[in-house]
């Protein structure tokens, strides 16, 4: 299992723009993803590893939302550019692996926000209980 402390993502609002009739990333975007780069940089000088291609995966995210964003902000508008930046930093080939993503909104007592976030190996199939899925592996 991988974890990882990460900075709080841009809105995907605010992740792309139109220049010159091409769709390119914005600044805010750019200055994000070059920051997941340096930190993944960090923590493989201190061991971690990338995930292989053949890899299913199962992602969990713990979002501690800045103080000024508020408790309206949507969760899953985090996602997508989060798991963006993962994947420039190569901490996985493809976000295609992902079979399982949970998403989790934390309290956060201080100003600066952050995400949590987990990545494990897992299997590509679940099974239905109570109208809520179990994935051996992952839940018990």
């Amino acid at each position: 299992m991988l974890n990882l402390r990460l900075p709080f993502p841009i809105s995907a609002n605010n992740y792309w723009q139109i220049v010159n009739k091409r769709l390119i990333k914005t600044k805010k975007a750019r200055a994000f993803i070059g920051e997941v780069v340096y930190r993944w940089m960090d923590y493989k000088t201190k061991g971690s590893k990338s995930f292989n291609e053949d890899d299913n995966l199962a992602l969990s995210v713990a979002a501690f939302y800045p103080i000024k964003k508020g408790p309206d902000a949507d969760l899953d508008n985090l996602s997508k550019v989060l798991i963006d930046a993962m994947e420039t930093a190569q901490i996985f080939p493809n976000d295609k692996q992902f079979r399982h993503i949970q998403l989790t909104r934390c309290h956060n007592p201080h100003r600066e926000g952050f995400v949590l976030v987990n990545i494990k190996k897992c299997n590509n199939s679940f099974t239905e209980c109570n109208h809520n899925f179990v994935i051996k592996g992952i839940h018990k």
